[in-house]
């Protein structure tokens, strides 16, 4: 501009060539232009400053999805951590139902109330309409929203100051990182039960050794050494995956290699390892927040060619302990004792017979009566003879378990107090329950 104005200057001065006024005019227009060009500038500059600001949320917001983790506990921690240093505000990460699962910059684990079902629908419907960050008591609130399912929220804290467009922005931003990381996860997640659910069914029907151990490394599990199958059930039946999500979550509290899936309503995982104790079904009735449930483990396969056999034992052991006296708890196939005999394939027919020999005047005597003499019978026996305890299973006084007892004495013919008479009786009981057992699944 400073050259422009002394050319004109000079081509001011010559008066042959210019008329008169010209001098005048052109420095007034000249300082109209460098007006209109210096607001111009201060324009440019101010969005110059702006976009370099945007950037630079961009840059540091990007940064968190690919720095290590350090200290924080996952990645949405990271990302939370980086908004707020950005925004100066307290920032929390929250789940599809409200709860926080990453935080920084907060006082304390929990800022503001949980928002109730309500609350949290008409924050999604206002986002949906607006798709812009939605104001909340003590928040502005970001909804991770990729099509229809809700994964989650990204809230931006007051701090006592407004919030300003670039706060506004840098939410956003993060919002749609959160996005991307959350919808992985969950991709990731579905994958991993896809494969595995088809994986695990497989292993236990029988597949080769090439095959599933590729498939395995996939999903991060080691097929080769000893494997158990486990299989897993709770009342009443669960049809959805709790069962097979607390399952796996106990088995990696326990630091146990598992690959769990789901059949039916019998939950089913491949382990590494020995087998294992009752601490097992603790953790896991813990983790349901009910007891109601039996587990059962089949033998040691050394191989991917013996898991079959394994599967095929843990439903035994399954099936004995939810028809047992204790019918909720754990049981392993190698502590089964004398029921590896009598729940035998094909020994039906033998079972029959012998139940017939030593129980079948009493079971002739209960159907026509319609009494329960023969569990009681059971009972008694289960219970080593003590009348306390078999009395207080039955719900009865123990002056009418005494009176049913020599009923039985009379009816059978047999004498309860010879110990080989009571082995024998004891074994037909449990033969018969396990019969009946069958006959109520067939029907």
């Amino acid at each position: 501009m400073t050259t422009l104005r002394a050319t004109v200057r000079r081509a001011a001065a010559d008066p042959a060539e210019e008329e008169p006024g010209t001098c005048l005019n052109g420095d007034a227009t000249l300082q109209s232009t460098a007006a209109a060009l210096a607001g111009r500038l201060r324009t440019l500059s101010a969005t110059v400053m702006h976009l370099e600001a945007r950037t630079s949320i961009q840059n540091a917001l990007d940064g968190a999805l690919t720095a290590p983790l350090g200290k924080m506990t996952s990645r949405n921690s990271l990302l939370a951590e980086v908004l707020s240093v950005v925004t100066g505000r307290p920032v929390t990460v929250e789940d599809a139902f409200g709860n926080i699962h990453a935080a920084a910059g907060t006082k304390s684990a929990r800022p503001y109330p949980r928002s109730s079902a309500a609350d949290r629908s008409r924050t999604e419907q206002l986002w949906r309409a607006s798709g812009l960050p939605v104001q909340e008591p003590r928040r502005l609130v970001s909804l991770v929203l990729p099509d229809r399912d809700l994964l989650g929220a990204m809230c931006l804290l007051e701090n006592g100051l407004p919030y300003t467009a670039d706060d506004v922005f840098a939410l956003q931003y993060a919002t749609r990182l959160l996005q991307v990381e959350m919808s992985h996860r969950r991709s990731m997640a579905q994958l991993e039960l896809k494969l595995g659910r088809d994986l695990v069914h497989e292993l236990v029907s029988g597949m080769d050794q090439e095959t599933a151990t590729m498939r395995a490394e996939a999903l991060g599990y080691d097929v080769r050494g000893p494997q158990h199958v486990l299989v897993a059930q709770w009342q009443p039946p669960r049809t959805d995956d709790t069962v097979t999500v607390a399952l796996r979550r106990t088995l990696r509290e326990l630091q146990i290699p598992a690959l769990v899936s789901v059949h039916a309503d019998i939950t089913v995982a491949v382990v590494t390892g020995e087998p294992l104790d009752t601490e097992l079904f603790v953790v896991a009735a813990r983790t349901l927040r009910s007891a109601t449930g039996a587990v059962g483990i089949g033998g040691p396969s050394s191989d991917l060619t013996q898991l079959p056999r394994s599967y095929e034992e843990a439903l035994r052991a399954l099936h004995i302990r939810v028809h047992s006296t204790e019918p909720y708890g754990l049981t392993r196939y190698d502590q089964l004792g004398i029921y590896r005999i009598l729940d035998m394939p094909g020994s039906e027919t033998d079972l029959a017979g012998y139940v017939e020999e030593w129980l079948g005047a009493l079971l002739s005597n209960d159907d026509r009566r319609g009494s329960d003499l023969v569990h009681t019978l059971a009972q008694y026996l289960d219970h080593g003879g003590n009348y306390d305890v078999t009395a207080a299973s039955l719900a009865i006084h123990r002056s009418t378990l005494r009176y049913r007892l020599r009923s039985i004495s009379q009816i059978t013919g047999f004498e309860l107090g010879d110990p080989e008479t009571r082995l024998n009786l004891h074994v037909a009981t449990r033969a018969w329950r396990l019969r009946s057992a069958r006959s109520r699944r067939g029907h």
